[in-house]
């Protein structure tokens, strides 16, 4: 029961002490809000990227086109090679005519692009390859068409390799980026907190030291300005959600109106209910490290 009695002063202490410097506090918290925010849209453009990545590996499949002069008997050839690999889980043949018929359900409204190409068919038969789940990532992908290339009579192969490999180069960027860039603005917070509580220990100065000369206990004195860092980075961590929600909004705003074929494919979400935990966590731990940081100086100090 005293414990509790003790966390509530804490609390109150600390709500008191941020209410008579309201103007300091403000920009304190709208300055963390800022940090966090950064930190955040950067993680939530690296979580939709890796969605991105894993719907890719979750409907992989290698399309390998076959040669003009291939006969009947050497496509069923074809077909048992590729089968012998071990990653392989299907295979299935399309025919440059079912080719065609396919592009021209994909082009439907615009039919006119077909113009021209009513007497020769300029699609080629192929394979579409599917691979078997542990197989249906980058580098294996990419181990399979090199197999695949060893097999004559095909010519060409097609798995989204440019962009995957575009993606996969961003998404390590914007990793390696984000290492860096969180360990600066984390630092930047506790340095904001940490100078806050500064102002507030230097203003009520005269009363912490007659609280020691009484014989309070340093838990006692540290308590409130511990659950003020705490308090401050939450809401710190609070408003960033909510800037970070509402550029998220306007995104998909923007992105609706220009492209709504690139709004479909693209498929965005917003953090997860436990990423926002992590961060509201992640705010008060800083609070809580910038408060302590400066009580440690202080009380060695006075």
């Amino acid at each position: 029961m005293a414990r509790f009695h003790l966390f509530t002063y804490f609390i109150r202490e600390a709500i008191v002490n941020m209410t008579r410097s309201k103007v300091p506090n403000a920009i304190a918290i709208g300055m963390i809000a800022v940090s966090l925010s950064i930190f955040g849209i950067f993680l939530l453009i690296y979580i939709n990227l890796n969605a991105v990545a894993r719907r890719w590996s979750d409907s992989v499949q290698v399309i390998a086109y076959l040669d003009e002069s291939i006969t009947e008997d050497q496509r069923i050839e074809l077909d048992a090679r590729i089968r012998e690999i071990s990653a392989v889980e299907n295979v299935r043949f399309v025919s440059s005519e079912e080719a065609l018929e396919d592009f021209k359900t994909r082009l439907v409204g615009h039919e006119e692009l077909l113009d021209g190409v009513a007497d020769a068919n300029p699609l080629p038969a192929s394979f579409e390859i599917r691979l078997k789940t542990k197989y249906q990532n980058f580098a294996s992908v990419q181990t399979v068409v090199d197999m695949l290339a060893q097999i004559p009579h095909l010519e060409d192969f097609q798995y989204g390799q440019t962009w995957l490999e575009n993606l996969t180069i961003v998404i390590n960027l914007l990793k390696f980026i984000g290492v860096f860039l969180g360990i600066f603005l984390f630092l930047t917070i506790i340095f904001i907190i940490s100078n806050t509580i500064k102002l507030t220990l230097y203003s009520r100065e005269e009363e912490l030291n007659i609280m020691k000369f009484v014989g309070a206990t340093e838990t006692f004195i540290k308590g409130p300005f511990l659950a003020e860092g705490i308090m401050r980075g939450f809401l710190g961590a609070t408003g960033s959600l909510v800037i970070i929600y509402l550029i998220y909004q306007l995104f998909l705003t923007v992105l609706h109106y220009s492209s709504s074929s690139l709004f479909m494919f693209l498929s965005l979400s917003f953090l997860s209910w436990s990423v926002m935990i992590g961060m509201l966590i992640l705010g008060s731990f800083l609070g809580w490290c910038g408060s302590l940081f400066t009580l440690h100086k202080f009380l060695r100090t006075y």
